[in-house]
Formats: C-alpha cells, sequence, structure tokens
C-alpha cells in the first residue's frame, strides 16, 4: 500500500517547494523497483541544483529540497520501499566528491549541504506537548526512522539527536500511554540501526566539553550521576531496554516494545564485543 503524502502536498508551499514536491511524489510513485527510484530521485534532486541559472541561491534551494524530503519521510512508515528509496537516494548523492553547481565550487554533494541544520529545524518531539497525538507521534517515528537509516550509511553529523531521543525515552521521568510507546519505538530504532555510531560517540576518548555541548548532551534526572559521553551513560540505558525487554507488559508496555527493545539489546550488546 502506497503511503499518503497530502499532508505534504496541504502544506503551504512556496512555487519552488511545491514543484520540488510534485516531482518527487511522482518519482515515489511510479511502478518501479526501489533501487531504480533511488537513481531516479538522486537525479531529481541534483537536477534541481544543477540547472540554477548564475546568480541564483544554491544553498537557499538546497534548503528547500532537504524541507520537502524531510515532510516526505516523515510520511513514509520505517521499512516501507519508498524509505529504502529515498534513503539510497541521500546515500548515493553523499558519495559524490563534485561540486552541487556549476556556478559554486564551495559546496559539494558529499557533504549534503544545509541538510544537518533543516533535520535541526524539524526536530520537535510531539511527546512534549502532553497531548495525544497519534498522528504526530507517527510520524515523529517515520521522521526519526529515515534519520536513523542516514545515519547508519556513514553520513552523522548529528549524534546529538539519538542521545536526545534516548535521554527523552529513558532518563527523563515516564510518561503514561502512547506518548511513551512513542518515545521507547525511537530510542529503539536508533540503537537497532546505528548502535554502533552511537556507541562509539559515548565512549571514544574526548577533551572536555564545551559548556554548550555540554548542555545540549546533559543527562536526564534519572541519569544525573553519568557524564554526557560516556560508557555509565550507555549501560544505563542497555538496563532499560533489558527491563522492557524482560518485562514491558508490567510496565504498561505492549509486546512489540518488548521485541523491539530485546532487538536493541542484543544490538548494543552486539557492539561491545
Amino acid at each position: 500500500m502506497e503511503p499518503s503524502l497530502q499532508s505534504v502536498g496541504d502544506i503551504d508551499l512556496t512555487p519552488s517547494e511545491r514543484a520540488i514536491f510534485n516531482v518527487l511524489s511522482a518519482t515515489l510513485q511510479y511502478p518501479a523497483k526501489p533501487q531504480a527510484k533511488g537513481v531516479k530521485l538522486a537525479d531529481d534532486i541534483y537536477f534541481f541544483c544543477n540547472s540554477l541559472d548564475e546568480g541564483d541561491n544554491v544553498s537557499e534551494t538546497l534548503w528547500e529540497v532537504w524541507s520537502v524530503v524531510l515532510d516526505i519521510a516523515a510520511c513514509i512508515p520505517p521499512g516501507h520501499l519508498w524509505q529504502d528509496s529515498l534513503v539510497l537516494a541521500l546515500d548515493s548523492l553523499h558519495k559524490q566528491d563534485v561540486a552541487i553547481s556549476k556556478h559554486d565550487e564551495s559546496l559539494l554533494w558529499k557533504d549534503l549541504p544545509n541538510l544537518a541544520f533543516c533535520v535541526r529545524e524539524k526536530w520537535s518531539d510531539p511527546t512534549c506537548t502532553g497531548e495525544d497525538v497519534s498522528e504526530e507521534f507517527t510520524k515523529w517515528k517515520n521522521l526519526n526512522s529515515f534519520v536513523a537509516r542516514l545515519t547508519s550509511t556513514g553520513f552523522a553529523p548529528w549524534l546529538s539527536l539519538p542521545t536526545w531521543q534516548l535521554r527523552t525515552a529513558f532518563e527523563e521521568p515516564p510518561v503514561i500511554g502512547p506518548a511513551r510507546e512513542c518515545r521507547v519505538w525511537i530510542a529503539s530504532e536508533w540503537i537497532i540501526r546505528c548502535a554502533r555510531p552511537i556507541f562509539e560517540d559515548m565512549t571514544e576518548g574526548r577533551e572536555e566539553l564545551d559548556e554548550s555541548t555540554a548542555r545540549s548532551l546533559r543527562t536526564g534526572p534519572l541519569c544525573d550521576d553519568a557524564l554526557p559521553l560516556s560508557l555509565e551513560r550507555w549501560q544505563f540505558w542497555r538496563k532499560r531496554f533489558a527491563e522492557l525487554a524482560g518485562d514491558g507488559s508490567g510496565l504498561g508496555l505492549d509486546s512489540v516494545i518488548s521485541r523491539r527493545s530485546l532487538d536493541a539489546l542484543n544490538s548494543m550488546d552486539a557492539v561491545c564485543k
């Protein structure tokens, strides 16, 4: 079944964003294999930027492209073939050590310029509102899954993001109902997809964090005896996954979360061997 992209089409897009959306959505909906769609999506994105006239703002066009891509990704369920195609497209662009535009050789595809900033702008956790907005929870899962999968390909300028989601799920006082399920699902998705880069970020030696980074990566009140980047914090997360894998139903979570917690636990143990 094809995901609905209507919510993106209903956004008040600029004329250029509307054109970008129309092209990308048409490619996703075309009956072709995921790999072929991934190649075409990468070509589409390349065209948007390489067809600009001299004097046009390449950086601004990139921002519009990434904004539309992320809005589309938020509509696509984890593991869906369309998600595969989007990840393949961005991974393909990331592997190209060439200039994005013939008019500006300072911006290279391998850096996916502006993508990290655009992701950060859209990083707004609906589970923190105190409201049960199931549609927004679904989109939030989809977006996290997409960004986690992109991270697993080797593009990882945002390892603060999984740290924030694991903190929200395990280091803050637990919320109840769908919001808690959403938080734990997302925490497990990051670990299942990206256990190794997260572990390395937590445990590789660093100089003392500057004040801004330390504040951004701060631990939550349930884990306040660990340093922001430390093996102790990693082990705290592992302990919480082990609890959920052993008795998720006793903690008010369904069997899906228990199974995912076990998968996350196995992923954490695998990278520590």
